[in-house]
């Protein structure tokens, strides 16, 4: 990479001299590395002519592919340190489940649409078991997830807090203002249910463990379905509060206070450690925050 570096120099300025100024190099460091150029490309690469240097055919023809190659190499290093959304073609791997999807990406799309630059998001579900694993290989930008991730190479804060709520049809035959636990348990329930449940958003909080002989009506593998089956039906469900008032205002359904304690619970955003560093990640984070304190 130095005698690359050298190379270009020499190229671009046409004197030793000049190539050292610019380097931060001795004339004599220059003309050192112009001879181990020599050997390792097995050319003149540069030959003396009036007060300058003059390169050889083979450097005018390598030229453009090595001087390409070292831009590239110094835009990876300095997007460690400035990011640009305007500029920027990121593709930003995220780890989220249907509740991301539908409160948190949405806005986060808007944002990225915001800048001129070609910014994407690729998203992956949260509940598949390697989900962990690929965030401690780095293979993944951020996991939103209401358990911390425990592990020495990930770093996680938390984002928001969410409160458990029941939902149904507005014009309910059985329920009022508000739902005691009989009442709860007595009701048919429609219940999120991805492959393993305990795997799901509600059924890893504690409020919820104490629901387990809830009568069930239906297990979908969508938020989206469940608020039109409650509508459609005596069915109740449980939601986390801020999906619950998006659904409200688009569907024909109530609010209920959810009748069990405990009912609370932490969303966490999780990241590798190794992407403190990188200006973009950093971007990506502040922008999340920030969205979520205005969910």
């Amino acid at each position: 990479m130095n005698l690359l570096t050298v190379f270009e120099a020499v190229m671009e300025h046409g004197s030793l001299s000049a190539a050292a100024r610019m380097l931060g190099m001795t004339q004599s460091a220059v003309s050192q590395a112009l001879g181990r150029l020599r050997l390792t490309f097995d050319d003149e690469v540069f030959v003396r002519s009036g007060n300058g240097m003059r390169p050889s055919n083979y450097a005018v023809q390598i030229y453009p592919d090595i001087r390409a190659a070292l831009s590239t190499i110094r835009a990876v290093v300095e997007s460690k340190k400035f990011f640009d959304p305007d500029t920027s073609e990121r593709n930003f791997k995220l780890a989220m489940g249907d509740y991301g999807e539908h409160l948190l990406l949405p806005e986060l799309l808007h944002v990225l649409a915001g800048y001129g630059g070609a910014l994407t998001v690729q998203n992956h579900p949260n509940t598949d078991p390697a989900v962990i694993a690929r965030l401690e290989q780095a293979q993944l930008d951020l996991l939103f997830d209401v358990r911390r991730p425990v592990s020495a190479s990930i770093e996680a804060c938390e984002l928001l807090t969410e409160e458990l709520v029941v939902i149904c049809r507005e014009d309910h035959p059985r329920l009022g203002e508000s739902l005691n636990v009989a009442g709860f348990l007595s009701e048919r329930h429609v219940v999120l249910a991805i492959g393993d449940s305990s795997h799901t958003l509600l059924e890893r909080i504690p409020g919820m463990q104490r629901t387990g002989n809830r009568r069930i009506a239906a297990r979908v593998n969508q938020y989206v379905a469940i608020p039109r089956l409650v509508e459609a039906t005596d069915a109740i469900a449980t939601l986390p509060r801020r999906m619950a008032d998006y659904f409200m205002e688009r569907e024909a359904i109530r609010i209920l206070p959810f009748p069990f304690p405990g009912a609370v619970f932490d969303v966490f955003m999780a990241w590798h450690r190794s992407f403190n560093g990188d200006a973009a990640h950093t971007w990506l984070r502040d922008s999340v925050k920030n969205l979520a304190e205005r969910l």
